[in-house]
């Protein structure tokens, strides 16, 4: 496992530098606006269902191209580069409250993990979804596929899972606010602006490189023609 990490006692400090690339930033903050709009849909009554289905497929799309990126795209994107053994993210846990603890360039290890918790809640809430149905006018396009007796356990989990999903985010912006607080490290213009600043002597040891912009476009479009086979199936 490749690990890229900032010495906290290197006081020298670069400009701002790249960190995050931007499908990255995009697939993040569509995730956010597509979960509020989710749920949002999901209480408006009408016609509301067929908007949730169409935003549970856009989701749907973002979780195939985000498993795509981890392994095709930039740096701080792939999962050879956050995702750590469980001895390492133990080794990382027990450093938080010491004063001079490494920081990961990108995802530290724990949120590493959290990213692995993100996909697979999202992919059960969107694949049961596929599935479900309220009994009266809205089904999933793969209901047919399934007994009743099915349908209705998909569709419990469906809803179950969204609660699991509501948790996962509260506490993301749990540790958010505590690496502010605590740590003074701030994880979220980054994510906006896409480039931090960090010790110049954490950054140089491995150069960080950043994919093409149409190899994120290849891997949407493919990500768009699995959900519609898998809509359609």
């Amino acid at each position: 496992m490749n690990e890229t990490r900032i010495h906290n006692d290197s006081p020298r400090m670069t400009p701002p530098r790249r960190l995050w690339d931007f499908p990255t930033r995009a697939f993040h903050w569509s995730l956010v606006i597509l979960i509020g709009w989710e749920w949002a849909s999901s209480h408006l009554g009408g016609n509301g269902m067929t908007y949730h289905m169409w935003g549970g497929y856009a989701v749907l799309a973002l979780i195939i191209f985000r498993v795509l990126w981890g392994f095709i795209g930039s740096t701080t994107a792939k999962f050879s580069s956050f995702l750590a053994s469980p001895k390492t993210t133990w080794r990382y846990l027990t450093t938080l409250r010491t004063p001079r603890h490494d920081a990961a360039v990108g995802h530290n290890p724990l949120g590493g993990w959290a990213v692995i918790a993100f996909l697979l809640a999202l992919a059960i809430q969107t694949g049961t979804g596929l599935f479900a149905t309220d009994d009266i006018l809205s089904a999933g396009p793969l209901n047919p596929l399934v007994s009743n007796r099915t349908a209705d356990f998909l569709t419990l989990v469906h809803k179950v899972s969204f609660d699991v999903l509501l948790g996962l985010i509260a506490a993301h912006v749990i540790a958010i606010a505590l690496h502010k607080i605590l740590g003074g490290k701030n994880l979220l213009t980054p994510m906006i602006t896409g480039r931090t600043r960090a010790a110049a002597s954490g950054l140089s040891k491995a150069p960080l490189t950043f994919a093409r912009p149409w190899v994120s476009f290849i891997a949407l479009c493919l990500s768009a023609a699995i959900t519609w086979a898998i809509v359609k199936a």
